[in-house]
């Protein structure tokens, strides 16, 4: 639930139902290892994300991930 309340901030125009499967869960991934985990670099666990994204998600799956991800850290990191 934490998880998923970090997503629906950070991409408040994308209701969790309407967000593809695996973009769901490569953000859910991330988020939780961004936001609960922090053992890697955010840089690198954003990264990782994007590359999943490419190989396994749709044509704007790296953007959308990407953006999200970014709002992520700047609302966890640089605040």
């Amino acid at each position: 639930k934490q998880v998923d309340k970090v997503i629906k901030t950070s991409a408040p125009d994308w209701p969790l139902e309407q967000i593809n499967r695996i973009d769901l869960a490569i953000l859910r991934l991330a988020v939780y290892e961004l936001v609960l985990v922090k053992t890697e670099p955010p840089k690198v666990l954003i990264d990782e994300a994007v590359e999943l994204a490419k190989e396994f998600g749709g044509e704007n799956s790296s953007s959308f991930i990407n953006g999200v991800l970014g709002s992520v850290y700047k609302a966890h990191y640089e605040s």
